[in-house]
């Protein structure tokens, strides 16, 4: 038997392989990304955004497709990292169009449904579940090569959300070298590891 992807709806066991993980959440169906790579620390402040906007720009360069959903959700950086100010759209069956960049990187981010962009997103878990799944099944990221999602610190509902939610193919981890920063980021990693993220 094939490995499970989680995606029932293209699957020809229709669901009856008896696999009890989380289902994964259903890509817009006018998306097709081809690589998830995760950004994470565990830790705050140690530049993963910065790191998450230079891959970005990188791959990009490298002639690929790329977007970045911002799962930072309360404290989102990515719009202000690309100097995007502007709404993203929606269309006239609910979707959102992401915001793209100068040099074409579609963007997702709570800080661009902000009516200001220092006002606080104050949710609780499950409100900010809904919205990683949301950014994942109802924004129309198109074609994609490699999307980067942006992760927040620790080891709580959004990061859980994303790995049981989103078919990530793997997770760049940073760190800074301070003991305590290693500390808290060696609980990411073991969080990874547990999820049997790459």
């Amino acid at each position: 038997m094939a490995e499970c992807n989680h995606d029932c709806d293209h699957c020809g066991s229709n669901g009856s392989c008896g696999d009890q993980g989380p289902k994964k959440a259903p890509m817009n169906k006018r998306s097709n990304v081809r690589k998830v790579i995760g950004v994470v620390s565990g830790k705050g402040g140690v530049g993963k955004s910065s790191v998450t906007s230079m891959l970005a720009a990188a791959t990009r360069r490298a002639g690929k497709n790329v977007a970045v959903l911002d799962a930072d959700l309360t404290g989102p950086s990515i719009p202000k990292a690309f100097g995007i100010t502007e709404r993203p759209m929606g269309t006239s069956d609910e979707q959102i169009i992401p915001v793209k960049s100068e040099t074409g990187i579609e963007i997702m981010s709570t800080n661009l449904l902000l009516e200001n962009e220092t006002d606080p997103v104050i949710w609780r878990g499950p409100v900010l579940i809904g919205v990683v799944e949301q950014f994942w099944s109802d924004v129309v990221w198109g074609d994609v090569d490699v999307m980067y999602v942006d992760m927040p610190p620790g080891t709580g509902d959004v990061p859980l959300t994303v790995y049981q939610s989103l078919p990530l193919d793997g997770i760049i981890i940073v760190t800074s070298p301070q003991q305590l920063v290693e500390m808290i980021v060696e609980k990411a990693y073991n969080m990874a590891a547990l999820m049997n993220v790459p």
